[in-house]
């Protein structure tokens, strides 16, 4: 009663038994031998997730006849998300075996011993992004892919593992994130840094998953936010880990620590937005005092994740394109190594040129009639395929396809329709745009592609991670923290997904 997984030449032997009974083969991915990966939930679109069987192999799904070559179809290669978990499989991994997956390696300064220092965190849905500082100095700054990607690429395919997936308690969504923080602070340890204090920053699921706390009222409408932080807490082998004030079910700690930055930085400012562009886009208005907050569904594409060969940005980029520019050659890119993915950013400056070529027009629609091509544009559709979808390659097997545009276009409405209704209805004199995304990407771009109002460009700042930097606010000035949780407890929050006026937008938005 077992399956028996190959990786390389490495043998794997997993009791059925004690597997969930409802899982695809797919939960494979979450074994601790095995390496995380970003998974896109389900949804058969990223292709991390292949596995091929050496026992009789099920028969190809439609979606697996368009995604995979005839080639792996004939090696019995299959998708692990579109098939039930059996006793007695035979599969082979492509990856090594791992002994820690959550083990991390600092690269610290040679004369850093006998220092105390913070570990700040932000624990995003796809990565995580830390920094190890005091107020004198930097010891050490890294980024990783979320372990957790396994369970999903969003917070609800994390909070539906958590409830009809996970088996075991404590979870294996908290032991892997327990496990990296214990990973880093033994290192520092040491290195004889010693950490007094752990400063986490996260939306509210991340938190809850975290903390190993109910997320029933997180997963279910009427959605309501139990833990407000502003509160330490204790695990084994960590310094006190503090959770800085939250505002609502779907506005949390990373937000709100954005939040304190400007109100640190930019003190003479009566009014702003602070809009946050990620897996969930997140909004805070402040005017006179007052907070509101709202927050729109966004999903991982801008990540890469869930896009046909989009991948998250990890380690140092290998392999993933970073970025396109246009050339009077055609298109050019950035990558390290050999292109096996497309990380976000770059497909959305590859929409840009697309759209400044006209090879695709508003409607995120291919233009491919000869009498309506540039010069460029023709040089550009000389890798232009159509079978049974149209393709446009960048690579000999890299492309963008029609799924892919509308995905990066839901986005768009989605984020842009938020702003519009807050510009609508409130003066704003000033829009903050925070997240590591919104640091990699143009203004222009965001802005020709409809991300934001035009000629919005002079009164938007782009501020980065703003979780890392309001969690370093919180820490330099204590009364902030006190100011926040107050701010958070009287704001008004927006149900924007349940407006008219939002839905309209969405759909007249539905346009670059």
């Amino acid at each position: 009663m077992a399956i028996q997984i190959t990786c390389k030449e490495q043998k794997l032997s997993i009791d059925f038994e004690e597997l969930p009974k409802n899982a695809n083969v797919s939960y494979l991915f979450s074994l601790p031998q095995i390496k995380p990966r970003p998974l896109c939930t389900g949804m058969g679109k990223c292709g991390r997730c292949k596995i091929q069987y050496n026992s009789p192999a099920p028969e190809l799904t439609p979606l697996e006849k368009t995604l995979l070559s005839q080639e792996e179809q004939k090696s019995n290669i299959r998708l692990a998300c579109k098939h039930p978990l059996e006793d007695k499989l035979e599969l082979t991994m492509f990856d090594d075996l791992q002994q820690n997956a959550t083990k991390y390696h600092l690269h610290l300064p040679a004369n850093c011993k006998g220092e105390t220092a913070t570990l700040f965190v932000d624990l995003g849905t796809t990565s995580i992004d830390f920094t190890v500082q005091n107020e004198q100095k930097v010891f050490a700054q890294g980024k990783i892919l979320n372990p957790q990607m396994f369970a999903g690429a969003d917070v609800m395919a994390r909070l539906y593992y958590e409830h009809f997936i996970e088996k075991h308690k404590p979870s294996r969504q908290q032991t892997i994130l327990l496990e990296f923080f214990q990973s880093i602070c033994a290192e520092l340890k040491n290195a004889s840094i010693t950490i007094s204090e752990l400063y986490l920053a996260a939306n509210p699921a991340m938190i809850a998953l975290f903390l190993g706390e109910s997320t029933k009222r997180l997963m279910e409408a009427p959605y309501f936010l139990e833990n407000k932080g502003n509160a330490h807490y204790h695990f084994k082998e960590l310094p006190p880990v503090f959770i800085p004030p939250q505002m609502s079910a779907f506005i949390g700690a990373d937000a709100c620590a954005g939040l304190a930055y400007i109100l640190q930085d930019y003190p003479e400012l009566d009014n702003f937005l602070l809009a946050d562009l990620g897996t969930n886009g997140e909004f805070i208005y402040y005017h006179g005092g007052q907070v509101y907050g709202a927050s729109v569904p966004l999903g991982p594409a801008l990540e890469g994740v869930g896009m046909r060969c989009g991948s998250a940005v990890h380690g140092e980029g290998e392999n993933i394109i970073l970025s396109f520019s246009l050339t009077p050659f055609g298109l050019s890119y950035e990558c390290k190594g050999n292109p096996q993915f497309i990380c976000g950013v770059a497909y959305l400056s590859l929409l840009g040129i697309l759209l400044s070529t006209n090879c695709i027009n508003r409607q995120g629609l291919f233009q491919n009639k000869e009498s309506e091509q540039s010069p460029l544009a023709k040089k550009l559709f000389a890798h232009f395929k159509e079978t049974n979808e149209k393709r446009l390659y960048v690579t000999e097997d890299l492309y963008l396809c029609a799924e892919d545009i509308e995905n990066i276009l839901k986005v768009k409405a989605a984020f842009s329709s938020a702003i519009e209704l807050f510009l609508q209805k409130n003066p704003i004199d000033n829009i903050f745009l925070s997240g590591s995304f919104s640091s990699h990407i143009p203004l222009d771009i965001l802005e020709n592609l409809g991300f934001l109002p035009k000629n919005s460009k002079a009164k938007t700042k782009v501020i980065g991670n703003s979780s890392i930097k309001g969690l370093f606010s919180y820490y330099t000035n204590k009364e902030l923290v006190s100011k926040v949780a107050k701010l958070s407890e009287q704001a008004i929050i927006i149900d924007l997904t349940n407006q008219d006026e939002y839905n309209s937008l969405y759909i007249n938005n539905m346009h670059f």
